[in-house]
């Protein structure tokens, strides 16, 4: 284990054994990724009373690049799996959203939101997998190989024994190389970046902010508060063409500290704690090709669960590993495992997953002056209004409100 012993020492350690410390046996599942789809999904597999092994490159805790920011069908899996109250214990709850257009027109949006810092979350979650029987490990899944009986083999870098499961779930995020090796095709273009760092500020702000600065159109930036006197703060571009993706995203989120008023304001209360990190972002399942293959699926950010018009992911992905646990339960429970391959027609079933209409409604976001214009519909119309709410709360396709049809509605309500 070398230098990773004293990464687990402490009281943050998790109960994480080194795969070389696991005896190899037969599994009815492996998930590879530890990260709210694969975390969640093992929790939802366990309490069906399967074998479960849960896979992470890493010891926890660790850090995880993210606006950590909770949605409401985030929110709402935390309650079910009754790890809400220490989620909102261990976080920062607003009561506000303001979000400002290029041209700083306001539009503030009251509503139950809560950002907790993910290396938190996540460990939260894995905790509650624990404790739902889930043995967790840490290795480094390098290959799958398809066994007879519709059974999978999965070798790690670290040890000399594989490991044999029934079926196995993919949730390795940015990562896609096993994704590949497993024969699913997953997109290899990321749809967007982004960066972010903590700030340690004094400025008196219990609001989440975002702003549509013209330098980081398409895409936003933030200020999240996530403790007293702590922000995360970043800012994420959509990449809608292949010459989008030499963009300085380093340089665009300097411009926005120096630009936007609330983050000078920010900066002169406070200085920034942690170094600048990026990610890429795959959003837009739907061009992510087969997410099945054999015993195999894919869920999460590596199949492209994140929204296209918010870049928000943890919702989304505890979604589709809620999905993909029904959906596995049901193959072992018939020994048909290409009822895998119906996962995408249920994934478009979930409302918080409604993509189909972001190719038509991408240029809304393309251009300073059209977010302004929808800016300032947006607070003249209670119509436009209460949509543009019920897409922060989950509750409606965005395409209703990014369109030219929408905005007509609002000139008459």
């Amino acid at each position: 284990m070398g230098n990773d012993t004293a990464e687990r020492t402490g009281a943050d350690s998790i109960d994480q054994i080194a795969i070389e410390d696991l005896p190899s046996r037969a599994w009815d599942f492996i998930i590879v990724g530890a990260g709210p789809a694969g975390s969640v999904a093992a929790m939802e597999l366990s309490r069906m009373g399967h074998s479960v092994m849960l896979v992470d490159r890493h010891w926890f805790p660790r850090t995880k690049i993210c606006g950590d920011c909770l949605t409401p069908g985030a929110m709402r899996i935390l309650q079910r799996l009754e790890l809400y109250d220490v989620a909102r214990k261990e976080g920062f709850h607003c009561s506000s959203m303001s979000i400002f257009s290029p041209a700083h027109i306001r539009i503030d949006v009251p509503g139950d939101y809560l950002t907790v810092r993910r290396e938190i979350l996540d460990q939260l979650l894995v905790r509650k997998a624990l404790d739902m029987g889930v043995t967790f490990v840490r290795a480094t899944a390098e290959d799958l190989e398809e066994r007879a009986g519709q059974k999978v083999r999965v070798r790690f870098r670290e040890g000399d024994a594989g490991h044999v499961a029934r079926c196995c779930l993919l949730a390795t995020g940015g990562g896609l190389s096993l994704a590949r090796k497993a024969g699913i095709m997953t997109h290899s273009v990321a749809s967007g970046a982004a960066v972010r760092c903590y700030v340690r500020s004094k400025l008196p702000l219990d609001r989440l902010v975002v702003a549509c600065e013209p330098s980081v159109l398409p895409g936003y930036a933030w200020i999240f508060p996530v403790g007293t006197n702590l922000f995360n703060v970043g800012c994420g571009r959509f990449m809608y063409g292949h010459g989008e993706s030499h963009i300085n995203l380093h340089r665009i989120f300097r411009t926005f500290l120096e630009e936007f008023p609330l983050a000078r304001e920010m900066m002169a209360q406070g200085k920034v704690e942690t170094p600048l990190k990026g990610a890429v972002l795959r959003s837009g399942w739907q061009q992510a090709g087969p997410i099945a293959h054999g015993p195999c699926l894919g869920l999460g950010e590596m199949i492209g669960t994140t929204s296209p018009y918010t870049g928000e992911g943890i919702g989304k992905a505890m979604q589709s590993g809620v999905l993909a646990a029904r959906l596995g339960h049901r193959c072992l429970l018939t020994g048909d495992m290409s009822t895998l391959h119906r996962y995408p027609t249920y994934l478009r079933q979930l409302g918080g997953l409604r993509y189909e209409g972001f190719k038509r409604t991408r240029k809304w976001f393309r251009r300073p002056w059209l977010v302004d214009f929808l800016a300032r519909r947006i607070n003249h119309s209670p119509y436009l209004y209460d949509a543009f709410a019920s897409i922060l709360q989950e509750k409606s396709d965005p395409a209703q409100v990014f369109s030219c049809r929408g905005v007509w509605r609002s000139l008459w309500r």
